[in-house]
């Protein structure tokens, strides 16, 4: 089990934090993954969420791409869409807390995004979390 610990001894345990995830967004957490961030200021998750909901929303608003005419164009909105999602997250994370998502994989044949997530006390700042996620992302080898 992760745990984050600030200054004052406030604690927050990364199952809380799945399990605030699960219960408030789209999204399903597939792994913690703070171990590999190689500090212990830091919570690092996969996520994961389903295609359909983020399909009806580019359809909702005329979206209207054709996968087999131009992937590339309909998979970058999917992943954005995604990212927009995520959005959620840190609207319902602690006030303490900080996060930086990133979409990073579709997979087709499943039909769902993966996203990363990086969490930590604000006092570290956005500009610091996103490089610890950015580095993050060149390690997954999901």
């Amino acid at each position: 089990m992760s745990v984050i610990v600030n200054e004052n001894n406030k604690i927050y345990d990364a199952d809380e934090l799945m399990k605030l995830i699960h219960q408030t967004t789209g999204f399903d957490v597939l792994k913690d993954i703070s171990s590999r961030t190689k500090r212990e200021d830091v919570f690092a998750f996969i996520l994961q969420c389903d295609v359909d909901p983020l399909k009806q929303d580019l359809e909702e608003l005329g979206l209207s791409i054709n996968i087999e005419e131009n992937e590339d164009e309909y998979i970058s909105e999917l992943m954005n869409k995604a990212d927009e999602y995520a959005v959620e997250i840190e609207e319902n994370l602690p006030e303490d807390l900080i996060g930086y998502y990133y979409a990073y994989e579709y997979d087709e044949d499943e039909e769902i995004i993966k996203t990363i997530l990086v969490v930590a006390f604000d006092r570290l700042g956005q500009k610091k979390l996103k490089e610890v996620g950015n580095r993050l992302i060149t390690v997954i080898g999901d």
